[in-house]
């Protein structure tokens, strides 16, 4: 059996940077319209998917074409999870903007049969997420979005969308959700360092950064390949020695780009095509 490995020597040249595109979560599926005022503090209420604009004298109603992921476009979200998922929106427990009400009985069902409370609180904020994106994209409310079938465990999936079938992939770290969203397979990874220790600095031990990040980058490709998370573990050679790059892995060349949120979070997205705009929904640094 052929080993697979991964090029130490990252190509750059072939990559262009993509541009970046941040908008306010509550926008997304919003069209033209804007939210103002305490709309915008609330980002993930169901009451802000009206999305159906009044024609000629108002006689009728049509509604608001739906945004389309281009084929070149990697769509981004970053959701704030705390306590219950979604909880940090301020929506009233049980209320129509309660996420957890927007799922349906099997997937409570699941989420029950989870043997560990963190099992659970990740597949509902997953759930709920996909809920959430399905609801804004087709125009209609949460709990009747056309989400794909539930399956715990399982974070990288094949949806219908409006213009077309996308690919959908989604990663945890800390109290944050990450969503990645493109027309053709995607993966996304997202790691933290692992403290270090005075001990372990002084004897000048590895950038638990550069580290992370390493980690991120070949957890990606592993998981874009089919392969799990094979390589998250035992990772020694930085990949990355800048945020876009292509790297042959798998028989194939894969589009490494970095994103990170921070000095001390690496998130990073995995294509087998190239990337010229990332939308970001709610994402900013």
């Amino acid at each position: 059996m052929l080993k697979r490995t991964v090029d130490p020597t990252p190509h750059v040249a072939s990559i262009p940077t993509p541009s970046m595109t941040y908008v306010p979560l509550g926008q997304f599926g919003q069209g033209g319209r804007r939210l103002t005022g305490s709309a915008q503090n609330r980002a993930l209420a169901s009451s802000d998917i009206e999305a159906v604009e009044q024609v000629g004298d108002g006689a009728r109603t049509a509604l608001t074409p739906s945004a389309q992921c281009g084929s070149d476009e990697l769509w981004l979200w970053r959701f704030l999870l705390a306590g219950r998922p979604f909880g940090a929106t301020g929506a009233a427990a049980g209320g129509p903007d309660d996420g957890a009400t927007w799922l349906s009985a099997a997937e409570h069902a699941l989420a029950r049969r989870l043997p560990r409370t963190q099992m659970r609180h990740r597949f509902l904020s997953e759930r709920i997420a996909l809920r959430w994106i399905f609801g804004r994209w087709f125009r209609c409310t949460p709990a009747q979005a056309p989400v794909p079938v539930a399956t715990p465990g399982v974070s990288s999936l094949a949806c219908d969308g409006p213009h077309g079938k996308v690919w959908i992939d989604m990663a945890h770290a800390g109290l944050w959700l990450f969503v990645a969203m493109g027309q053709g397979p995607v993966a996304l990874a997202a790691h933290a360092p692992t403290p270090v220790g005075a001990d372990e600095s002084a004897t000048g031990a590895l950038d638990p950064f550069a580290v992370a990040r390493d980690t991120a980058h070949r957890l990606c490709l592993a998981r874009l390949a089919g392969e799990g998370e094979a390589l998250a573990s035992g990772a020694d050679i930085p990949l990355l020695a800048h945020p876009y790059v292509s790297v042959p892995y798998a028989g194939r060349t894969r589009y490494l780009y970095d994103m990170s949120v921070s000095s001390r979070l690496t998130v990073v997205a995995a294509r087998d095509s190239i990337v010229h705009r990332m939308r970001a929904f709610g994402w900013q640094n």
